[in-house]
């Protein structure tokens, strides 16, 4: 209960829930632009692509600026770049458009989220998985609720859509803005605590496994975001059916952070990454071959995708524990750089194979990083507030 009394935890996690609301919404713009900008598979996810490198190339330098300068500023920032381009991102009249737009927007979101997860980490060891499960919270329902509320806006707004969500952005930037005053008047003390010699603590072949369980599981994250809707479009589901499914994984995915941070912090944090990254691939498989239980396979695969998000970054952040800005910016980073490249390379060989056999295929990469998973040390809570 004493996280819930954390006013910068607080803060980070209402950042976040904002910041990841309008990446929400790509999807459906997407999908909804896809016969109007007479897009194709390849192209719909170089758009994904452009956004999701722009949201990660450049995180750890932001990380590495809050880490001196403080985090207030770059946050508020990155809340309000995101919602005033993705408000006008719906309008576009032509590709080249659309793929500026998305690259803006992924740098307001690469601009927020080191920010928010060096917040949150400000926690005792034992805790620093449920706080880091609270703030990935935030953002996995701002995610879920993204292309429900894209929806509401287009129906809602009309061609005053890009001015609505504009001025809500800046609302939301200014309302982290205030939360944060407690954060600018404190950084001061936490900027002493940084080295500027930042090593790490782990052997190569820790990194080298960790970094590979992320890959594979953001592969298939950023995979099922983006191409859910396009597969159940596919087998003849109207657009907000096809949303309605991928609502039923991102709200269960949200929950399954909070699930799998908290339970890291009883049981230890590789027994909860194996089993959640083992149970991706069934769930996967099911999701695409049975949509007769969307419903049911949809939120068991958002659980298991959830649970393994929160511990993958306390494991990246235990790795250089006196740069927590630069070492979450590195993790969330990689973690966008590898959802972008398995979409990119769905995407081509979807246009090739067709888009069912591509996302099965897919179904196989979380069972590898459960395998890999193994070979982590172990990282229990007791170890790690010891250390």
């Amino acid at each position: 209960m004493s996280l819930l009394r954390n006013r910068t935890l607080i803060a980070a996690t209402l950042g976040h829930l904002s910041v990841d609301i309008y990446s929400g919404m790509l999807p459906l713009i997407l999908l909804v632009l896809t016969d109007p900008l007479g897009m194709s598979y390849a192209q719909v996810g170089l758009a994904a692509m452009c956004f999701s490198l722009a949201s990660s190339i450049v995180q750890p330098l932001f990380g590495w600026m809050g880490d001196r300068r403080g985090a207030r500023p770059i946050a508020v920032f990155g809340v309000a770049a995101i919602a005033i381009t993705v408000g006008v991102m719906r309008f576009v009249d032509q590709y080249a458009w659309l793929l500026v737009l998305a690259l803006i927007a992924g740098l307001g979101s690469a601009a927020f989220h080191p920010q928010g997860a060096t917040l949150a980490a400000q926690t005792p060891a034992a805790q620093r998985g449920s706080a880091l499960s609270i703030y990935m919270l935030g953002g996995n329902i701002g995610y879920a609720f993204g292309p429900i509320f894209g929806a509401a806006a287009f129906a809602l707004a009309g061609g005053f859509m890009p001015a609505m969500i504009a001025l809500l952005g800046l609302g939301q930037a200014a309302l982290v803005f205030w939360a944060l005053a407690a954060e600018h008047g404190s950084h001061a003390d936490r900027r002493g605590a940084v080295s500027t010699d930042v090593t790490a603590r782990a052997a190569l072949s820790v990194i080298v496994t960790l970094g590979l369980v992320i890959f594979f599981r953001s592969w298939v994250q950023s995979s099922v975001t983006t191409y859910i809707p396009q597969v159940y479009k596919a087998q003849g589901f109207s657009a907000a059916e096809a949303g309605n499914v991928l609502f039923g994984i991102l709200l269960p995915l949200a929950i399954g952070g909070l699930v799998g941070g908290t339970l890291s912090d009883q049981i230890g944090r590789r027994p909860v990454l194996i089993v959640s990254t083992a149970l991706i691939g069934p769930a996967l498989w099911g999701l695409l071959h049975l949509s007769g239980l969307a419903y049911v396979l949809g939120p068991l695969l958002g659980v298991a995708i959830g649970a393994s998000l929160p511990v993958t970054l306390v494991m990246a952040q235990n790795l250089v524990p006196r740069g927590l800005g630069l070492m979450s910016g590195i993790a969330l980073g990689f973690t966008f750089i590898a959802g972008a490249i398995g979409v990119g390379i769905n995407g081509v060989i979807a246009d090739q194979l067709g888009l069912l056999p591509t996302m099965t295929m897919n179904a196989f990469l979380p069972v590898a990083a459960a395998a890999l998973a193994f070979l982590l040390p172990e990282d229990r809570p007791a170890l790690a507030s010891g250390g």
